[in-house]
């Protein structure tokens, strides 16, 4: 069992970071080539993943990696807002000191975070992506919620990895290097900067309800417009 709880954990975070791409197939000598465990295990820790639709398996053509498209980050993001109004309209009702001490403490250390680009360096964007999620996570942990918060953790673990996508896709950084006007890299700024988490923190703890739902639908927003930049659906010109 440890060994696979091990191969889930190795392969989970592969695909959340995106070292294993959207749409990798994941042929069972391949991983174990890679990651060393064998064909047990991994099978296990497949099935698991396919059970969390962080891998797909495809009739004829084997397990892969769940792929990601700007209409499945609406989805997702429908599901996120649906799970965290609820919450933060909870912790704003439940928290106490503590939990406002720690939405302090959480926004600080994002504040002192690099806002990561394509061309930033593996190890920078993940420090970003913790504090991030660590403020997110932070904001909602005043409700008393446990399933609640469970279910917000898959979508945000799914959510990750669109994000990871955005900054980490192979036809990205030419994009970035191809954006002479600069207006795609003043998008990931924006989307990516402290300005609009900033607002949601002082809406929350404020206790200002509407205020901070309000906040948390803008916030939302910005990835989906990212998203339809890079890759815009058939419908929609870029």
């Amino acid at each position: 069992m440890p060994k696979t709880e091990d191969a889930y954990l190795a392969l989970r975070a592969a695909i959340l970071d995106c070292s294993l791409p959207p749409d990798t197939p994941l042929t069972v000598s391949t991983l174990k080539n890679r990651f060393g465990f064998g064909w047990t295990p991994l099978r296990e820790a497949l099935s698991r993943l396919e059970a969390e639709r962080l891998v797909i398996l495809a009739p004829n053509r084997g397990f892969r990696v769940a792929g990601v498209s700007a209409e499945s980050l609406k989805d997702l993001q429908e599901a996120r807002l649906a799970l965290e109004t609820r919450l933060l309209v909870r912790s704003i009702a439940e928290g106490d000191e503590s939990w406002a001490g720690a939405v302090v403490a959480a926004h600080h250390l994002l504040a002192s975070t690099p806002v990561p680009s394509p061309e930033a360096p593996t190890a920078e964007i993940h420090l970003w992506e913790t504090r991030h999620d660590a403020f997110h996570a932070a904001l909602l942990s005043g409700a008393k919620a446990p399933w609640l918060t469970l279910f917000a953790a898959q979508i945000s673990a799914q959510l990750r990895r669109h994000h990871r996508n955005m900054l980490s896709a192979p036809d990205v950084r030419q994009r970035m290097l191809d954006d002479r006007d600069g207006s795609l890299r003043a998008t990931y700024e924006n989307t990516l900067g402290l300005a609009h988490h900033t607002l949601l923190m002082e809406a929350t703890l404020a206790r200002d309800t509407a205020l901070a739902e309000r906040r948390l639908i803008e916030h939302v927003g910005f990835s989906q417009a990212v998203y339809e930049t890079l890759w815009p659906t058939p419908d929609r010109p870029a």
